[in-house]
């Protein structure tokens, strides 16, 4: 028999490269649709012989957040899989420690700088309840006697930090259920049904307010994280899948045409293209206009139950198919510069993607406040221009807050912990 090999500990290899981070761009791609989204595109106003193309800038705004939450899956679970971080108590309590450094030092800034200048009545006593559910990753807007429409986006943050939490007892479990076994997409589709299940059980419980109340809907169907573990945990596994398909690559690569091996991420693009443009068309023509207490809302049954696994399997294929070829090679990009950018200027897609988080934390209060000034009887006149004046307004700010919260708090990241 063949004796494995364990990919893990093979030498890596120091290469230089100035190419595009994919996973960069479509993070950041994904902000985009979630700011384009938020922008309140309007209807009817793209109509090319008798048909309307408005659709196309109705980018899904749900469908945006799970690939952020796939991408965190994959990439926090590469940096156990990678050794980054050993799975004792040092590497994981370092772990914890560089994702509080990452996501910290903006998230209160900014809750500090919203509180006085965009919502001054959270600080009032009688609302200090509210703010402690902010500030301690436990917010859902939209649901009960809400004081105050505190920043929106901030719920997916909540929901990132609480799979931050479990990433470490999840990869040990995976290290010894899954490498035994090998049965990586088993094992995905088991997670992908058992998500099935628990979004199934909130569904039978509360249907009636799902259907008619759009809080009770984002509370208990779109935000918590056991409705999303599937999407974090899809991401997540491309680590396992990647290390068995290498230990397995001669058996693979004879039963794959080579043809298709090679042009895998022309498919993934091309995957990820037609996402954005199905699940863009069924917003416009199903999904808003269509709950009767509100002029706009989800289907919840097509976008929970379809769009969400469908969307974690996509970005799933995206990821493994850019990342399997260099997966156990230190490469070492050439910093992002002007010069960097003249060589390959496909990398300015990755200047938006650095500056995602803080784009996404900056553009709803940018938003809120620019709203009203960017009225025009032309209804795509006003869209363009709040969605540009956001879209400058957000970058500038996080180009700001990047260098001078973001950036230093990086200087206190332990970057790797290998204990025996």
């Amino acid at each position: 028999m063949e004796k494995s090999i364990n990919y893990l500990h093979l030498p890596k290899v120091i290469q230089n490269h100035n190419r595009l981070d994919v996973l960069l761009a479509l993070r950041g791609f994904a902000c985009l649709m979630v700011v384009i989204i938020h922008c309140a595109p309007p209807r009817n106003v793209l109509i090319y012989q008798n048909y309307d193309l408005t659709w196309l800038i109705f980018s899904h705004g749900a469908v945006a957040v799970w690939i952020f939450f796939c991408l965190s899956g994959y990439l926090m679970g590469k940096a156990f899989y990678t050794e980054r971080y050993s799975s004792d108590v040092t590497g994981v309590i370092n772990f914890w420690r560089n994702r509080v450094l990452r996501i910290f030092p903006l998230y209160y800034f900014a809750i500090l700088i919203l509180s006085i200048f965009v919502y001054p009545d959270v600080l009032k006593f009688e609302n200090w309840g509210y703010l402690l559910r902010v500030c301690t990753f436990t917010y859902h807007p939209y649901v009960g006697s809400q004081p105050i429409a505190f920043n929106d986006v901030f719920w997916s943050l909540s929901t990132e930090m609480q799979f931050y939490i479990f990433v470490p007892f999840i990869y040990n479990l995976s290290k010894s259920l899954i490498f035994q076994q090998k049965q990586v997409i088993a094992a995905a589709i088991l997670i992908i049904l058992v998500a099935f299940f628990i979004k199934s059980l909130c569904w039978l419980t509360f249907s009636h307010q799902i259907n008619y109340q759009m809080g009770y809907a984002f509370k208990y169907w779109y935000t918590p994280i056991f409705n999303n573990i599937d999407v974090f945990l899809s991401g997540f596994l491309v680590n396992a899948l990647i290390q068995y398909c290498k230990s397995k690559s001669s058996t693979i690569n004879n039963k794959i045409h080579p043809q298709i091996f090679i042009n895998k991420k022309y498919i993934a693009i091309i995957l990820m293209i037609l996402l954005y443009l199905f699940t863009a068309h069924h917003l416009y023509h199903q999904e808003l206009w269509g709950l009767p207490n509100r002029p706009g809302g989800w289907r919840t049954m097509t976008t929970i139950f379809i769009f969400q696994p469908l969307t974690a399997i996509i970005t799933s294929f995206f990821i493994f198919t850019f990342e399997s070829d260099n997966y156990h090679i230190y490469t070492k990009n050439e910093k992002l510069s002007f010069a960097a950018i003249l060589k390959n200027p496909l990398r300015i897609l990755e200047v938006f993607g650095n500056l995602s988080y803080g784009v996404y934390i900056w553009h709803m209060p940018i938003l809120l406040r620019i709203y009203a000034i960017f009225s025009s009887d032309i209804h795509i006149e006003a869209f363009y221009n709040r969605l540009v004046a956001t879209l400058t307004l957000s970058v500038l700010l996080a180009t700001v807050t990047y260098y001078l919260v973001e950036l230093p708090a990086t200087k206190f990241k332990k970057n790797h912990s290998f204990s025996n």
